[in-house]
């Protein structure tokens, strides 16, 4: 499964490759009312290609190569243009800046428009059509919502040809014999290629010997086991989904990740230095500001809860009025300041937690520190919640960039565990290119202001 959907990645990046080049031959074509030699294409081909490789982060940076299969056609125009608007601005600050050797500019002008047509039709129409040569029949076997959401991922994917689904709990167990007939016949005649299987559901544990054999005597059917497809294709693992067998697999204390641990170490610390000697050009500026604004004290130091579930204090602008620590800010009344307002949305109000990643406290990805309070009361509710703590919190993290359906005031179980799910998933997968992909997609939401 993991491989069908990151062969749809590469098809999808082969593919923005050609159409960058092919709008860059039609460019030529129209401007110079000529089929463009290969001198006049080599001229140009060579800063092209600078530009074509940050269009291409760019558009990693946009999601454009994430999820696929579940990118709503409706949506695609609207993502492929605000990528394209940065992307437009990079050429233009290329070409207008850097000696390039390219003239007249008017090229880069009708480059510009040509592509930005060009690549909404390639991911509207071309890749679809293509995708879609060779499709496969999968098989949902399951009860659960996650199945159905796998069900309905697929179903809008173009490699899949039909999606069917069992729901295996509304089958009585008097007749599961028949049931275990018809699922025979049904794989048969609609020459059934993936069965993805719930296996927490007591009807699907039964049909463990059918499965098997299916698998490896009759159809050579490829089989997976839901929760790894879900995991695959959303980029979360819901706490319904593990136990505490897949914990000691993939999620212990003592991580082996020792080089990355190393290595994040010294890029938050160096990269926390960096950034933090010209932002003391903005702190006085900013507390002046503050205490213009309501008189409040400036900075507030925030507990919340480290690594190990260690407690720590966070150094912020202040931006609210009301407690923030403790079990008052459980029923504190909270409102954010009109310059508080302008903090959060440019995260300038975080320019103090530099010296909590200089300090080790935090990183700068990881999961988002919660409030102790809140964390006492999520640990009671939610199974594995004290898992998000192996790690050592950050500024940003994979939960911040794909899910802005979080938790605003008080107590929130039900969007906390959405949250978790994504915390969970970091925890299992993190590594420095996963770290790199979070600061390119930060970048995204602070440019946006899509974040929370």
């Amino acid at each position: 499964m993991n491989a069908i959907v990151r062969g749809g990645t590469i098809l999808l990046l082969v593919g923005d490759v050609v159409t960058f080049v092919g709008a860059l031959i039609l460019t030529l074509l129209v401007r110079y009312q000529a089929v463009p030699g290969g001198d006049i294409l080599k001229e140009h081909l060579r800063p092209f290609l600078f530009i074509f490789a940050v269009w291409l982060l760019v558009f990693l940076i946009f999601g454009l190569y994430d999820r696929h299969v579940s990118l709503v056609r409706k949506r695609i125009p609207i993502v492929v243009m605000r990528a394209q608007l940065i992307n437009i601005l990079i050429a233009a600050l290329i070409f207008f800046i850097l000696p390039l050797g390219i003239a007249p500019k008017t090229n880069l002008i009708i480059y510009l428009f040509i592509s930005t047509a060009l690549i909404a039709v390639w991911r509207l129409y071309g890749f679809p059509l293509i995708a879609a040569g060779k499709p496969m029949t999968a098989l949902v076997i399951g009860s659960s919502t996650e199945a159905t959401e796998i069900a309905r991922v697929l179903a809008s994917n173009p490699f899949f040809k039909h999606i069917h689904a069992f729901l295996l709990s509304r089958t009585d167990i008097s007749d599961f014999e028949e049931f275990q007939k018809s699922l025979h016949s049904f794989v048969e005649d609609e020459q059934v290629e993936i069965i993805i299987a719930d296996m927490r559901d007591e009807y699907a544990a039964r049909l463990t010997t059918d499965l098997y054999r299916l698998a490896f005597e009759d159809r050579n059917i490829r089989f997976f086991n839901l929760p790894s497809v879900y995991e695959q294709l959303h980029h979360r693992i819901p706490p319904d989904l593990i136990e505490e067998t897949w914990l000691l697999e993939n999620i212990t204390a003592e991580s082996p990740h020792y080089a990355y641990d190393f290595l994040k170490r010294i890029i938050d610390t160096v990269g926390a230095l960096i950034l933090f000697i010209p932002s003391l050009i903005l702190l006085p500026l900013i507390a002046l500001a503050i205490k213009l604004d309501d008189k409040g004290p400036i900075f507030y130091r925030a507990e919340r809860v480290g690594q190990f579930n260690e407690p720590i204090l966070l150094f912020k602008f202040r931006t609210m009025t009301g407690r923030d620590t403790g079990y008052e800010a459980l029923h504190s009344k909270h409102e954010v300041t009109r310059v508080g307002a302008i903090l959060r949305k440019t995260r300038l109000d975080e320019l103090p937690q530099l010296i909590n990643i200089i300090k080790g406290d935090l990183s700068f990805i990881g999961p988002r520190p919660e409030i102790p309070s809140l964390a006492f009361v999520y640990s009671e509710n939610i199974p594995y919640y004290n898992m998000r703590h192996l790690i050592k919190p950050g500024l940003s993290g994979w939960a911040q960039i794909l899910n802005f359906d979080v938790p605003r005031k008080g107590i929130d179980i039900e969007r906390t565990v959405a949250k978790l799910s994504f915390d969970l998933y970091y925890l299992k997968h993190r590594s420095l290119l996963l770290d790199f992909e979070i600061a390119l997609k930060t970048i995204d939401t602070l440019l946006m202001r899509t974040g929370t």
